[in-house]
């Protein structure tokens, strides 16, 4: 019997299932079974989101993985923006077939980026820079910091295949961050690096929204696909 493989698809900080849901999904579509779940204080607002801390947002990570694994043989780890720092931590700690992140961060921030966003639409993107101020506390903002230099020794345990997706017009997360990433990981996990160039940190709802979640479909299909068992020669 064919194992079962199933994806883990963990969204970003201060974020929902909502900024991953067309790739979930999209995931379920193809009849793979699918864990979103949402990070500890996630949702809740201000209040909720300042009450957690990093390590309530692995333990969910956690506890999603444990979940899917009672409904797969094999896991995949997608994580979007944040969420590919938890993705990091999990596949150090568990077994996975597959590795993918998006828009995930090693340097954050593009001020140039940021800059260039806001000359070109000031009135949408104002009103995301102002909302995210307002969303965000500096104390929830020191556990994202803490998380990401946490992740970047564990970078180097990552041996498993592994996918890599970025946003040319990302502002949250430097560009080049996919590289360093890349560039940190061990030498068997082959990473792969794939650019979009017209979308900016939230992919899913933006204008590669499509070809991004072609890009992961493919990629877990090829990595879903089990070599046949060799079947024994009959007596005659």
């Amino acid at each position: 019997m064919k194992p079962t493989v199933g994806c883990l698809v963990l969204h970003g900080f201060a974020g929902t299932t909502q900024d991953v849901l067309p790739l979930a999904l999209a995931l379920q579509k193809e009849g793979f079974p699918v864990e979103c779940p949402t990070l500890e204080g996630h949702g809740l607002g201000r209040k909720g989101l300042t009450s957690s801390t990093r390590l309530d947002w692995l333990r969910s990570a956690d506890e999603g993985y444990k979940r899917l694994s009672m409904r797969a043989d094999e896991i995949i780890v997608i994580g979007f923006s944040m969420g590919g720092l938890l993705a990091v931590h999990l596949v150090n700690r568990y077994p996975a077939r597959l590795l993918i992140t998006v828009n995930t961060p090693f340097a954050y921030w593009d001020i140039k980026q940021a800059a260039g966003n806001l000359r070109s639409d000031f009135p949408v993107h104002s009103r995301r820079y102002l909302n995210s101020l307002v969303k965000i506390p500096v104390r929830s903002m020191l556990q994202f910091r803490r998380l990401l230099a946490e992740t970047k020794p564990l970078l180097s345990g990552v041996s498993l295949p592994y996918v890599l997706l970025q946003s040319r017009l990302d502002d949250t997360v430097q560009s080049r961050s996919a590289e360093l990433l890349a560039g940190s990981v061990a030498a068997s996990a082959e990473p792969q690096i794939h650019w979009f160039d017209h979308s900016g940190h939230m992919i899913f709802h933006d204008a590669d929204r499509d070809e991004a979640i072609s890009c992961i479909l493919a990629a877990v299909r090829r990595h879903a696909s089990f070599p046949e068992p060799a079947k024994c020669n009959e007596e005659e």
